[in-house]
């Protein structure tokens, strides 16, 4: 319990280093853009060792949930995890096995090349298992909108589940999808 209590303590003093550790204002375009994202204070705690790029979703629907991890190494192999409850549908946990990046980089919305690796949007797969022991296989197209945004429109997430080889059925939330790193 002690140690719980300290390790809470550090908690406030790792974001506001994590605050103090970012430059208020943009770079000089007089100078190259770095060839790696800036690891921030907190990316050791959502990134694993060895992991290149990691997404994060989680969404504000209220009457449905979805969150999930996507982790990407440099040898392309990709794992994560996650969880969803749909009414009508039913709730279950994902296995992430495969990511395909697509759209911009980071930072946002810059062209994806071989200095800005790290992707604001992609589409996982896997396989979803049921609570009630069915698996089946998924997809999760995890959109950016650069939340928060001045529109503030929310980044979006299309679960699909594939019953059958024939049939398909896809479900959208809005929420926050966060990148490590950053």
């Amino acid at each position: 319990m002690l140690r719980l209590r300290r390790t809470a303590a550090l908690v406030p003093s790792l974001l506001l280093a994590a605050a103090c550790a970012e430059t208020p204002t943009a770079p000089s375009t007089d100078h190259p853009l770095a060839t790696a994202p800036d690891l921030s204070v907190v990316t050791p705690f959502l990134l694993p060792p060895g992991a290149d790029w990691g997404l994060y979703v989680q969404s504000f629907n209220q009457n449905r949930t979805l969150n999930a991890r996507v982790i990407h190494y440099p040898s392309g192999s990709v794992t994560g995890n996650g969880s969803f409850a749909i009414p009508g549908a039913g709730s279950g946990v994902l296995r992430v096995t495969g990511a395909t990046p697509y759209g911009n980089c980071i930072p946002n919305g810059h062209v994806c090349d071989e200095d800005h690796q790290v992707p604001e949007s992609a589409i996982a797969s896997g396989t979803a298992t049921f609570f009630t022991g069915r698996h089946v296989p998924f997809t999760l197209d995890l959109h950016s909108n650069f939340w928060p945004n001045p529109t503030n429109t929310y980044d979006t997430a299309r679960l699909t589940l594939c019953y059958t080889s024939t049939y398909c059925a896809s479900y959208s939330f809005y929420g926050e999808l966060h990148h490590e790193p950053q």
